[in-house]
């Protein structure tokens, strides 16, 4: 199992303008929520979505952009997920991302 030497980077700080009063709420669509693409490994743990760019600064990470679907294959303890994005398989923070949420209507 590869241990990073590393905890994770922190989240990038919010925006300039952003106003504690007035959190604006993020709701991503989920672009897969009818069937997962044919990329999409066969059994995973979870599905979630970027809530920051993220850029690999190892060849065996991820690189991705802020809404990006990835689906966590495994969750390690130092704070890294496997997981696979585009058809690509790699390493990404954990903290980058967030669970996709279903709500029945």
């Amino acid at each position: 199992m590869p241990m990073f030497d590393e905890a994770p980077p922190p989240p990038p700080p919010p925006p300039v303008d952003y106003d504690d009063e007035e959190a604006a709420v993020v709701h991503y669509s989920d672009p897969y929520a009818d069937g997962d693409p044919q990329w999409a490994p066969k059994s995973y743990i979870e599905k979630v979505v970027a809530i920051y760019d993220y850029t690999k600064d190892k060849d065996d990470e991820l690189t991705f952009m802020e809404g990006a679907i990835i689906y966590i294959v495994k969750k390690n303890d130092d704070g890294w997920f496997e997981g696979v994005c585009n058809g690509v398989t790699g390493l990404f923070p954990g903290n980058y991302v967030e669970s996709i949420m279903h709500y029945a209507d």
